[in-house]
């Protein structure tokens, strides 16, 4: 190219990359050999002598968590923004899996990882944000030295059931996932919190747990249906799982809401799709994503974010 438009190797380099004084005619003279010959920049070239790939992992456990996809979404969006790209990678929750993907960053062929949740110890996960860049979005482990964006999943649930108190419901369901999740957890303390409150004892017989899916919140409401305990209101950590009981409790001859309400978490699409439309906890997904991205900006800038609690909100349909 330099022969081809009577310049420098040097002079040719400096107009491709934009640095150094270049005239304005000498400009024009490579652009347009560039053009002739066809020429484009070897960009993993370029990132390899700046010492970076401009590409980011995103660690999930499923791509069928419609929640997530929009927290992704969100990722996406405001890396692309920042000249990033990002590659989806989804574990199935197998560590074998986690293990490939950090080793992308390892091996630096990635600048960092965000990571939606994952199998990883508190311990494990300070080891490797020790390393390289990591944020957590959504689930965290380690508190202390790798950031997080997520909500505050006790309150929300806490506001969610209160609201179910406060239209009179005293019998309330709980349906979650018996898993080593931090909103897992926090949920269902933010139930208990809005019974104890509001002077209404705490029963263990009325937790039902599932694996976040419509036919199994429908298997566990349908099995306690038999056992003749009498509920006016559930409670679920999913939107899939309160449609599931949805179904579940109007097989069963009963209406919603007048017998029973419902309310479930996240605020995805079957919550405005389904029959009746179901009240639920919003989360900001798409804010989520950009503000973990930035974060994660921040960290491979060797900068040490402050964790990130954004607000929910609760979204009342015709489910209660």
């Amino acid at each position: 190219m330099a022969k081809y438009a009577n310049v420098s190797v040097a002079t040719v380099s400096r107009v491709l990359n934009g640095t150094g004084a270049v005239a304005d005619q000498t400009k024009k003279a490579v652009l347009a050999a560039a053009q002739k010959l066809g020429y484009s920049p070897n960009l993993l070239g370029k990132n390899l002598r700046q010492k970076q790939t401009r590409v980011i992992l995103v660690m999930l456990s499923s791509l069928a968590n419609t929640f997530c996809s929009k927290v992704v979404h969100g990722i996406e969006k405001e890396a692309v923004k920042n000249g990033y790209n990002i590659m989806i990678c989804a574990t199935e929750d197998s560590r074998k899996s986690e293990e490939t993907y950090l080793n992308f960053v390892r091996n630096k062929m990635a600048d960092g990882i965000i990571i939606l949740n994952s199998t990883l110890t508190e311990e494990e996960m300070k080891e490797i944000s020790s390393a390289f860049p990591v944020v957590q979005c959504s689930e965290y482990v380690d508190t202390q030295t790798t950031p997080y964006v997520s909500i505050d999943n006790r309150a929300a649930a806490y506001d969610a059931v209160s609201c179910l108190i406060h239209s009179g419901r005293k019998k309330i369901v709980y349906i979650g996932v018996a898993n080593d999740l931090i909103s897992s957890r926090l949920r269902l303390e933010g139930y208990r919190k809005a019974l104890e409150d509001n002077g209404i004892a705490f029963d263990e017989s009325m937790l039902l747990f599932g694996n976040y899916g419509y036919r199994s919140a429908m298997r566990a409401v349908n099995n306690f249906l038999k056992k003749n305990i009498f509920f006016d209101a559930v409670f679920a950590i999913s939107d899939r799982m309160a449609a599931g009981a949805i179904s579940a409790v109007r097989q069963s001859g009963r209406r919603i809401p007048d017998d029973v309400s419902v309310i479930g978490f996240d605020n995805t699409d079957i919550t405005y799709m389904f029959e009746p439309a179901i009240s639920t906890v919003a989360q900001p997904q798409n804010e989520m994503g950009e503000a973990a991205f930035r974060m994660l900006l921040s960290r491979m800038q060797e900068e040490m974010p402050k964790n990130i609690i954004l607000d929910h909100k609760l979204i009342l349909r015709n489910s209660n």
